[in-house]
């Protein structure tokens, strides 16, 4: 049975209202990426980090998924469907979406690196001084996001996904630049059918490389992409 291998990033959640990753000025949320997103200074800019995620997950409270949220959730009712995603946020599990895989980490989740237990917190604040579920540890909580510098597991799942595909399968990617993942060098290496959809041509991917390239919103292209799909696959 031929496969669907999803790859989505922060322009599938930008319609809902989710802020996309980098903005043009280097920032996020005003904040420097290098403060509130690094493996090697998060303890040392403790309180930030956490101000920082508190007020993303609080944001993520106030939207919804978006129609190409929900299409994916019937994509995947339709296929047999592998559905990875860089975005940290639980749109794609609202919409209907199962066992999505989180390659950068789950912004509703904490975890403790003293004890490594993690656990679910949806869309409260952590509380400063607060210490672990499960152990004493304070300083050693943190949300479980893959800070820039540290390995992320789930990318072994990832490689092993685009390892599986063959001729008669679709790979899609939607939303992303290709600055964090090798997207040019993913799709190159790869033998299925190939479909790129961003709002518009990114620097870091070679479109050359994708069969099918649809410039719009994930939302407007969702229909494009769902006629592509029912022609490769049925």
């Amino acid at each position: 049975m031929a496969k669907l291998l999803i790859i989505s990033g922060a322009g599938l959640s930008a319609e809902s209202g989710i802020s996309t990753f980098r903005d043009s000025d280097g920032l996020w949320e005003k904040h420097r990426i290098e403060d509130v997103c690094n493996g090697a200074t998060w303890r040392a800019n403790f309180e930030l980090v956490h101000q920082f995620y508190n007020a993303r997950r609080a944001q993520l409270g106030t939207v919804n998924p978006n129609d190409a949220h929900r299409m994916i959730a019937r994509w995947q009712s339709r296929y047999d469907t592998i559905l990875l995603t860089q975005n940290v946020d639980d749109l794609l599990e609202r919409a209907g979406c199962r066992e999505v895989v989180h390659l950068h980490g789950f912004l509703t989740r904490m975890c403790c690196v003293d004890c490594g237990h993690c656990w679910d917190i949806g869309y409260v604040p952590w509380k400063s001084g607060a210490c672990c579920v499960l152990c004493p540890s304070v300083r050693g909580v943190r949300p479980d996001i893959v800070f820039f510098g540290e390995q992320a597991p789930n990318y072994a799942v990832l490689w092993r996904a685009l390892d599986s595909l063959r001729r008669e399968d679709v790979l899609l990617v939607i939303g992303t630049s290709g600055v964090v993942l090798p997207i040019t060098q993913m799709a190159q290496d790869c033998p299925s059918y190939r479909i790129l959809n961003n709002l518009a041509r990114e620097s870091a991917i070679d479109e050359a490389v994708f069969d099918q390239v649809i410039h719009q919103p994930a939302t407007q292209a969702a229909a494009a992409v769902d006629r592509l799909l029912k022609t490769r696959l049925g």
